[in-house]
């Protein structure tokens, strides 16, 4: 249960909607409304009203304070932009996203271990969106802590990929070897910190575990990173939670496309 006391006359669901910073869906809101799961002044109410400055607040969560509530960071023409939290699936962040927004599907995916900014689409959206992913018109950034100082602050880096089915990893190549395929990965330095450097790094293909593989290949693990990187350091970083975010989306569609209204828009994670 969370209580706050109103500091201005405005309607209930505009002061929640503030009080959460837009980490409560409107949806989620009206079906607390509807359970009477908030209080005003020390009574259950079941729709909107206009609260008054020092009103007692009460929202009860019946105990599911912990459930993940999906960040909305934008939306427009039928497309959603989140932020996935580090330690969920994108198809269990999609179920818990369809709680609100039942018609929204996943154009893409991130790695559980990998947070960020993640798109789901509705209608005639989600299929440009879908194409768009697939023919990679859509540019992704990450931004990754990884450790050590790269010899160059910039470059393309460019390798092979094979999945091991068997331990669920990739490894990387210098040269193209059977059931491989081309991977391309830029980065840049954004800052050196000690030890370790912060990279912005850009997709250009996008394979499974590319940007942890690839950077640990060149002896550049990304810092948290269990699988490509070394406990030893991690320890001695205290990450238990690998430090990658999907941060930045720009959006690329022809003048015939639905969504040509989005060309040119790029969206940064909050």
């Amino acid at each position: 249960m969370k209580t706050f006391l109103a500091d201005k006359s405005e309607k209930l669901t505009k002061a929640l909607l503030r009080y959460y910073n837009g980490g409560l869906p409107y949806g989620t809101l009206m079906r607390l409304l509807k359970n009477k799961e908030i209080k005003v002044n020390g009574n259950r109410i079941s729709k909107d009203q206009t609260i008054n400055v020092g009103d007692k607040i009460e929202v009860y969560f019946n105990g599911i304070e912990n459930v993940l509530v999906p960040s909305l960071i934008y939306s427009n023409c039928g497309v959603f932009v989140f932020k996935k939290p580090t330690g969920i699936s994108s198809e269990n962040f999609e179920k818990e996203v369809q709680k609100t927004y039942p018609n929204l599907k996943l154009c893409h995916r991130l790695d559980t271990n990998t947070s960020g900014l993640i798109v789901l689409a509705e209608g005639v959206a989600l299929d440009e969106m879908l194409k768009a992913f697939k023919q990679r018109t859509i540019d992704k950034y990450y931004y990754a802590e990884v450790y050590g100082k790269l010899s160059a602050k910039s470059a393309t880096l460019t390798a092979y990929l094979k999945k091991d089915a068997v331990t669920s990893t990739v490894k990387i190549f210098n040269e193209k070897v059977e059931g491989s395929v081309k991977i391309i990965t830029e980065y840049q330095t954004l800052e050196v910190r000690g030890e370790t450097t912060l990279l912005k790094v850009k997709l250009i293909t996008g394979k499974t575990h590319q940007i942890r593989a690839h950077l640990a290949f060149i002896g550049h693990f990304i810092i948290g990173d269990g699988k490509y990187g070394k406990n030893e350091i991690n320890k001695r970083f205290k990450a238990k939670t690998q430090r990658l975010v999907a941060g930045e989306l720009k959006f690329n569609f022809a003048p015939q496309s639905p969504l040509y209204k989005l060309n040119g828009v790029t969206v940064v994670i909050k």
